[in-house]
């Protein structure tokens, strides 16, 4: 049981320390995520830098990140409390990722992913009120936050109990804490970039076009 427990959270861990949103900036622009746009290693950034359709992958491949987490901790039929803890290893993995000297992004998708596993109906019910949020709204930031609010309480209305709604209270909270560590890493990359937060998708491209074309020539300096 004991070796279970160990290769459940472990696997989590590396499962979540794929840096999908590196990898797919750094080969589709040979550019390094931390270090443009926003500087955070997530498909917003992704979204901003390489283009939306990227973003989207990158989304979407670090749900199955989280999703994968929960089906082969179920599959190794771990103790409930060991299930839900393979949860945090996974999003400890995106966050502080081994293959990135410690770095990562905040795990909104993968904690998104691991609780669609865990709680289907409310998760897959929540994105729907993001869905609608944003087509409301036109605001991504606003329904981000709605979304998570309503994945956060709506398990209570699925019958899944408190319990669970303060699992995904706790999973969440702890990107808050992640954004505050990753604050003057991200406040630096800002500065040296002129990000507004509200760039639309190939926002640095752009910039670094234009900011490119007022910099003199390499022919022109002497």
């Amino acid at each position: 049981m004991l070796g279970r427990n160990v290769i459940a959270l472990l696997t989590a861990y590396l499962l979540g320390a794929i840096p999908f949103s590196y990898i797919i900036t750094r080969w589709r622009t040979g550019l390094d995520i931390r270090q443009v746009g926003e500087g955070n290693v997530g498909a917003r950034n992704v979204a901003h830098v390489v283009g939306m359709k990227w973003g989207t992958l990158a989304a979407i491949l670090d749900a199955l990140k989280g999703l994968a987490a929960y089906l082969l901790a179920s599959a190794l039929d771990v103790p409930l409390s060991v299930l839900l803890l393979c949860g945090f290893a996974a999003v400890i993995g995106h966050d502080f990722s081994i293959f990135l000297h410690w770095q990562g992004g905040k795990g909104v998708a993968v904690s998104l992913g691991f609780l669609l596993g865990l709680l289907p109906y409310s998760t897959l019910a929540g994105l729907g009120v993001f869905g609608l949020a944003h087509l409301l709204l036109r605001d991504f930031n606003r329904s981000v936050v709605i979304g998570i609010a309503a994945v956060i309480f709506l398990p209570l209305a699925f019958g899944y109990g408190p319990w669970m709604t303060a699992y995904a209270l706790i999973l969440f909270v702890s990107l808050s804490i992640k954004k505050i560590i990753d604050l003057p890493h991200e406040r630096r990359v800002w500065a040296e970039h002129g990000w507004q937060g509200t760039a639309r998708p190939g926002w640095y491209k752009e910039h670094e076009q234009n900011r490119g074309e007022d910099q003199p020539s390499p022919a022109g300096l002497h």
